[in-house]
């Protein structure tokens, strides 16, 4: 993502959170993993916001320990979760589990990368049959994969589709003209985990190469 896109995302995302708490006290993030949002985290770590009303969590993760240079909780903790972000509220997946009971909806933003075989949070190819993974109208929870899936291969948890959409504000990261392809190619294939996401109207989805220019 070039610095312009990530500027622009990362003032808008802000903008959010401080309006959320300055109307209801507190706001929350979802984030992802990966490289494309890096740029995104550094920027919001030094955001002049009040973290400590913020709530961030992990749309999904690997089943590894936090520590392990796979986790995506590692990665928040080194490039999000620092200067001004440092005393934000962070909620992990894996360790301790998070409980479902615990999390207040709506999200303000759910913030979401793309894999180029359409993948998004932990929502893979191999799972589309799952109507708890991908029906909007499941319940929201989480999905836990018996098998390693995506690279790095890894079990992995993620918050199913119904959950990621119960938010006032939900970012796809389109970061390339690759994925932009991957994009025009979901819209019409249901057997790519972005169709779904697509496909549906509960919640506007914006697109960082399009939003945020």
């Amino acid at each position: 993502m070039n610095n312009s896109y990530s500027d622009q995302l990362s003032k808008s995302i802000v903008k959010t959170l401080n309006e959320s708490i300055e109307l209801n006290g507190k706001a929350s993030l979802v984030v992802c993993g990966g490289n494309s949002p890096l740029l995104i985290y550094q920027k919001l770590s030094l955001a002049d916001l009040d973290w400590n009303n913020v709530s961030i969590y992990l749309g999904d993760d690997r089943l590894l320990s936090s520590d392990h240079i796979d986790s995506n909780e590692n990665l928040l903790r080194k490039n999000l979760l620092i200067n001004n972000a440092k005393s934000a509220k962070f909620h992990p997946l894996v360790q301790p589990r998070i409980d479902i009971k615990n999390i207040i909806l709506p999200f303000d933003i759910v913030l979401l990368g793309l894999g180029l075989d359409g993948h998004f949070a932990s929502l893979f190819p191999e799972q589309v049959k799952l109507s708890s993974a991908f029906s909007i109208d499941a319940e929201p929870n989480f999905v836990y994969s018996d098998i390693p899936l995506g690279s790095p291969s890894y079990r992995r948890i993620s918050m199913n589709l119904a959950l990621l959409l119960n938010t006032k504000r939900c970012i796809l990261l389109v970061t390339n003209s690759n994925k932009r392809l991957v994009v025009e190619k979901a819209s019409t294939n249901n057997k790519m985990p972005l169709y779904f996401l697509i496909n549906q109207d509960k919640t506007k989805l914006e697109f960082s190469d399009i939003d945020f220019q």
